[in-house]
């Protein structure tokens, strides 16, 4: 939480004029962020002192204290800080720096100081410290009052973000590359958002998770009194939100639990503990753990170890307990464990965590995981798994803020190492074909969230923005949460053609499968396809200005007779109602002096290890599905989207589109809107049958009835 604050006193100091110094030997302005949970911490910033003073004797420098202060040091801090801030008041330091001094650090609890301030300065910009590990505070504060914790008096009462202000800046960091966003707040599952009740912490990760994109979702902290059922749910039915949690249980005997003021008992966190693995098996569980608390016995300790045997954490933050000044623990009860003996029981819990994670980090060597690149240190690269396991392996640096695939060799305590892998989804590609109105959209997101996948459209109109309706293109809730490529991505008036297509989509495909992600290629536009699939060489004809002017001339039935006679063969294949495409195999046979067929249809080595599926459906039915999908489209808009677009684009080749160019004759008053759905749905069908003519030539495709079937045909792929 403080390194998210430090971020947005980053943003606001730069805003103001300042720049960050290459090192505090160069600064004019040194500001400390403290932290007081541990009395090491609040001790780091008496060292800072030392070092500051020894700077202020050869140089003018300004300081400042901001973070959680306890009172007593904060008496002590004033003879040696030239400001005191309280983080809440960030939105006023502007004015607070135009003074040569300014101490305003008022009771973290007071009503009138949370009345003006409250959460207003997460509402402040923050300075990202990298583009691709993005930490979002949603709330800041606690009510909970541990004992031990000082959080609530430093801190102040629990104050929660506005769920669609949270959101927002996901989606920002999201559209920045942001491949990690973590959840922050001192109790994120007490989450409730001030502007509706209904968007608990479960709902606001549905909402997140939502969000286009490639990313994990981590959170922290929380704690397990408030972990719902519904937020279980919500974790194991998630495909972006890690399988790592931090669940801090503090001690493992129920009388010290009791003295701490943590409202459950072991019973009842082992319960917890055992309805998250039962429902995410393959989770990976840490723990927050205080050693020598006041009257934790021998015997008393010796049941926390037994509860690190029991549960099997794959990690655990341990700490030797410390008063912290102001707490119930520290005015009521005696530190009564010496120094040594906290020492003594971290080191008995650290030898058998030690065990238990070296047997868990095991089970990993031999596998291929993905990792986010964190950084890159002393010839190394430095990454996070899913389970938030470190991984050390050699690799470019260029590789930071990126997911890869790295096979694990080696296993240790507290990490893994391993070598950049080929491996898992190294060149596989899933083909997903049918005619339109087969149900590829649906069984394609169905299979990418089982499988880990992203979608490359291969819908040649799709590919076009602003033509939503005509295209049917799929909505964001139809999407799934699963990221979806080339579609928009030109505008109805630019040149757009199958080498280009090729050209992007295999890049697509390459960095989906370098970030170990299995790609599907789908759609109905069998040339665009089998581009990719055959890696087909187009053949490189410039365009003929003056001979496409006179080919725009003609009709499409005219220009479909000239392409026939130039090309029997691939006349037989050709989209007939496709203008743009019938003037450019004209131009290609014009030019060349050869058949458009025998040209594009030159193979390269396939790039690919590809499984094709094609949708099967009966005559019956898939007219059924057209009928009622066109009439859907005309429900929703479509006269009012084509008329914006003819207007706009007048009679751009991109318009003469099954769904857009039925319409043309309508807005000249010469047919009745029943005739233009009729046309649509006719021309569909033709459309649909041609689709069919061009797949049932390609013998690799699996023709499948269900989606079990489709599932059962990758399992085997992927093997």
């Amino acid at each position: 939480m403080n390194k998210s604050d430090s971020e947005r006193i980053a943003f606001l100091l730069k805003k103001i004029g300042y720049k960050k110094a290459p090192s505090i030997q160069e600064a004019n302005l040194v500001v400390i962020n403290m932290c007081a949970v541990r009395q090491s911490a609040v001790d780091r910033v008496y060292g800072k002192i030392k070092e500051i003073n020894k700077l202020k004797k050869k140089k003018k420098i300004k300081t400042l204290l901001t973070g959680c202060i306890p009172k007593k040091d904060l008496e002590r801090f004033k003879n040696y800080f030239d400001y005191i801030l309280h983080i809440k008041s960030l939105p006023c330091w502007k004015e607070f720096l135009k003074h040569k001094s300014f101490l305003y650090y008022p009771n973290s609890r007071s009503q009138t100081f949370n009345r003006k301030f409250d959460i207003v300065y997460l509402k402040q910009r923050a300075l990202y410290s990298n583009n691709f590990s993005t930490l979002i505070p949603i709330s800041t504060g606690c009510d909970n009052f541990c004992s031990f914790c000082i959080v609530p008096f430093t801190r102040g009462p629990l104050s929660n973000r506005d769920h669609k202000e949270i959101i927002k800046e996901a989606e920002n960091a999201i559209k920045k590359g942001s491949k990690e966003i973590w959840l922050l707040g001192q109790n994120v599952n007490a989450y409730i958002s001030p502007t509706d009740p209904s968007v608990n912490f479960a709902e606001l990760l549905k909402k997140i998770e939502s969000i286009d994109g490639d990313f994990w979702i981590r959170f922290t902290s929380c704690n397990p009194k408030d972990f719902s059922e519904e937020l279980i749910d919500t974790m194991a039915n998630s495909k972006k939100i890690t399988k790592y949690l931090n669940l801090p249980v503090q001690s493992g005997d129920n009388y010290i639990l009791k003295k701490m003021n943590r409202p459950y008992t072991i019973s009842q966190y082992k319960k917890l503990v055992k309805k998250i693995r039962k429902k995410i098996p393959d989770i990976a569980l840490s723990t927050d753990i205080i050693v020598g608390f006041c009257q934790e016995t021998k015997k008393r300790f010796q049941n926390t170890v037994k509860l690190f045997k029991e549960v099997k954490f794959d990690m655990a933050y341990i700490a030797q307990y410390s008063p912290r000044p102001g707490t119930k623990a520290a005015q009521i009860f005696k530190d009564d464990v010496p120094k040594e003996e906290k020492e003594r029981r971290e080191k008995i819990l650290t030898e058998t965590l030690k065990k238990i994670a070296l047997k868990k980090n095991k089970q990993y060597v031999g596998k291929t995981l993905r990792v986010l690149i964190h950084k890159a240190k002393d010839g190394y690269l430095i990454g996070k798994t899913n389970t938030y396991k470190t991984v050390k392996l050699k690799g470019d640096k260029k590789l930071v803020g990126n997911f890869v695939g790295v096979k694990i060799t080696k296993a240790t305590s507290w990490g893994l190492a391993g070598e950049l892998s080929e491996e898992k989804y190294d060149k596989k590609l899933i083909v997903i074909v049918g005619p339109t109105a087969s149900g590829k959209t649906k069984l394609a997101v169905d299979l990418a969230k089982k499988f880990e996948g992203e979608i490359v459209s291969a819908d040649s109109r799709q590919i076009y923005k602003e033509m939503n309706i005509g295209t049917n293109k799929p909505t964001k809730k139809e999407m799934g949460g699963i990221t979806h490529h080339l579609i928009d991505v030109v505008d109805p008036d630019q040149e757009f053609n199958v080498a280009l297509y090729k050209e992007m989509a295999i890049k697509i495909i390459q960095e989906i499968q370098a970030r170990n992600k299995l790609p599907f290629l789908v759609g109905g536009t069998g040339l665009y396809i089998w581009a990719v699939v055959d890696n087909i060489e187009f053949p490189r004809v410039p365009p003929d200005k003056k001979l496409r002017k006179q080919l725009e001339k003609k009709t499409k039935k005219e220009l479909f007779e000239i392409y026939k006679n130039l090309d029997p063969q691939g006349a037989k294949f050709i989209e007939k109602e496709n203008k743009r495409r019938l003037i450019r195999a004209i131009e290609v046979c014009k030019k060349t002096k050869k058949p458009f067929w025998q040209q594009r249809a030159r193979r390269k080595e396939s790039l690919f290890d590809t499984l094709e599926i094609g949708i099967k459906l009966d005559k019956k039915t898939l007219k059924e599905r057209i009928e009622k999908r066109v009439k859907k489209m005309v429900k929703k808009g479509l006269e009012k989207e084509a008329k914006r677009l003819f207007k706009k684009y007048k009679n751009k080749p991109s318009l003469e589109t099954i769904g857009y160019q039925e319409w043309k004759d309508y807005f000249e008053g010469k047919i009745d809107k029943a005739e233009v759905i009729r046309r649509i749905i006719q021309n569909t069908n033709k459309y649909a049958k041609r689709q069919m003519t061009w797949f049932k030539k390609d013998k690799r495709i699996h023709w499948i009835t269900t989606k079990k079937d489709a599932e059962k045909l990758i399992k085997n792929f992927l093997k």
